[in-house]
This record gives C-alpha cells, structure tokens and sequence, in this order.
C-alpha cells in the first residue's frame, strides 16, 4: 500500500512507520493524538490487518468523526484519551506532529515511553521549529494579526474566486490548536537525551510546505522531488523530522528551555489562533450545536507515578499544518 504524497510528506510518513511496524512486529500500536485518523491511523491499520491499533486524541470532534466514519475496520479502534486504562501498554507508540502543541515537551516524552511494552518503541515526529514551514506560518500569523491577511483574501477572492474548504474527510483534525514549543535539531536531540530515549533512525520528511508554498509546489512531479531530496539537505534546511526511538537510559532532568524568540513565537501563535477561533464561532448560525473551535492548550496527564495530576491535553497528529 502506497499514499499520495504530498507538500508535507504524507507518504514519506507512512513509510517511515511502516517499516518501524515491519522491524517490530508489533502486537498493537497506539496513535497519540491521531485526530481523525485519515492521514495516517486508518492507512496503517488498513496495511497491516493482523495488527492492532488504537488512535487516542483529546479532541472529542475529532474523536467522534473518526469513531462515527473511521470504524469499520476491525482491528481498529478510536478513544478519547482520558478514556485509554491507564495499564494498557503497547510495542509501538505514535506520535506525529503532536509534541510541538504541548506545554510540557519532556513530560509528554515520558508519558509515552510510559505507554511501551519492555522491548517497544516510539516513532516521534516533528516540524523543524526554524525551517521552512515555521518560516510561512510566522509570515501567516503576522499578516492575520494585523489584517493584511483579509486584504490579501479578497484580492485571491476577487481575481480567483471563492475556494472550498476541506471536507472533514480530508482533514487530519477537527482541533485547531496552535504551536508553542519550536524545537532545533540540537534542542530535540537534546530533549530525547533527557527522555532517555536513544534516536534507533531518522529521516527528513519535507523540504518546502505550507503558506503559499502549498500553491508554488503544484503537480506529482514537483511534490515527489520536493519529498525525495529532504534526506539529501542537512536537517536545519527542512520542514520535519521523522525519528523512531528506544528506551536507552534512565530519564534525568531536562535541560530545554524555550527561549526568548520561542516565547515570542508562542504568544503570537495563541494569540493569532484566539482571533481565528472568534472568527470562526461567529460563523456558526444561532440554534446550531458549536463544535468547539479551539483545543485552547492543557496540561496534558501527568506521566509521573501520579496520575490523578494534570489535565487533558489537545493531542492531534497532523500534516505539520500550524
């Protein structure tokens, strides 16, 4: 089995895990943050039937889509994640584009090293938090905050037309919930070290995704290349890593701390996902149900021998999308 690839490297994904599924031979594996499940939950159990697996998500649209159009296979089931029993382990643990939405990065790694079986292993995946991508979604969130935005919508609106908005079958998450944490290759690699988790592989995932650089790289051929030649460029040049990880060591005390530009970063982010959130409640004729708009960042369940502590966390695994 085959996905489409995409600006964002859908498909490099799906390989990349695939091969983690093939090595380990895994019993059962869990998607943490799977939202939907159409991008990567539902193809993989589709290409492995004798597998079992489970996609947890805190977003209870998204889990219910999925729950209500993604269920009918049988070694595949949905969750919210505060409904997963706390004791249930497993060989493999996803989790894509999830880390760089949650406020505690270390916690959440420990939290899923807590998921695996004694021989199992993670595959983490992640946007370079300085390349490309990061790069268009900064020049996005400016331009929405402070307006330019909506002059540039009506300008492609007039000289192009309206353009439809993705059908919930299409999307990976029905939560929109911003980015805070901006890893580089070091600070990542560094995190995982004071996880405890040693990198077994990785790869690069895409070159050149997102803001308008989705409209440039049009056509099989120019995704394909785009896709191809990310493992040729140093990891500083692309827009997301791919690592599949093992337990190595005893955890110890993390050293990462978001900087100063990070902390920017963040604000800006919230803030620019505020206004859409607003926008899009605003939306929503008087009388119908409001699907909640925003994932507003929690705490997410405490990886740590108390597990009364914390709270939910919006977990949804995406196409590195902002």
């Amino acid at each position: 089995m085959r996905l489409r690839e995409t600006t964002y490297g859908d498909a490099r994904r799906f390989d990349f895990v695939c091969r983690a599924i093939e090595q380990t031979k895994p019993a059962g594996v869990l998607d943490v943050g799977c939202g939907t499940g159409t991008h990567l939950t539902r193809p993989l159990a589709e290409a492995f039937p004798s597998t079992r697996f489970i996609g947890i998500d805190a977003d209870r649209g998204s889990i219910a889509w999925a729950q209500e159009s993604g269920c009918t296979l049988a070694n595949l089931g949905f969750s919210l994640a505060a409904d997963l029993p706390a004791s249930e382990r497993f060989d493999l643990v996803i989790a894509s584009e999830v880390i760089e939405h949650v406020d505690d990065p270390m916690g959440f790694l420990l939290h899923l090293r807590a998921r695996l079986t004694e021989s199992g292993r993670i595959v983490l995946t992640l946007p370079n938090g300085y390349g490309p991508f990061e790069l268009m979604a900064l020049t996005e969130c400016l331009l929405n905050l402070t307006g330019c935005q909506a002059l540039l919508r009506r300008l492609k609106y007039a000289l192009l037309g309206r353009s439809k908005p993705p059908a919930a079958a299409e999307r990976d998450t029905l939560a929109v919930s911003p980015h805070v944490n901006f890893f580089s290759f070091r600070e990542i690699a560094g995190l995982l070290d004071d996880a405890g988790l040693r990198i077994a592989r990785s790869a690069n995932r895409s070159i050149l995704c997102g803001y308008i650089l989705d409209d440039l790289i049009r056509g099989e051929r120019l995704i394909a290349l785009n896709a191809a030649f990310a493992d040729r460029l140093p990891a500083w040049c692309v827009s997301d890593w791919m690592f599949e990880l093992q337990p190595a060591a005893a955890p110890g005390a993390p050293r990462w701390r978001r900087g100063a530009w990070a902390r920017l970063r963040k604000r800006l982010n919230e803030r620019r996902w505020q206004v859409k959130a607003a926008e899009t409640l605003s939306r929503v004729p008087a009388g119908e149900e409001r699907v909640r708009a925003v994932a507003v960042r929690a705490e997410m369940p405490s990886p740590r021998p108390s597990p009364a502590r914390g709270r939910g966390s919006p977990w949804h695994h995406a196409t590195p999308r902002p």
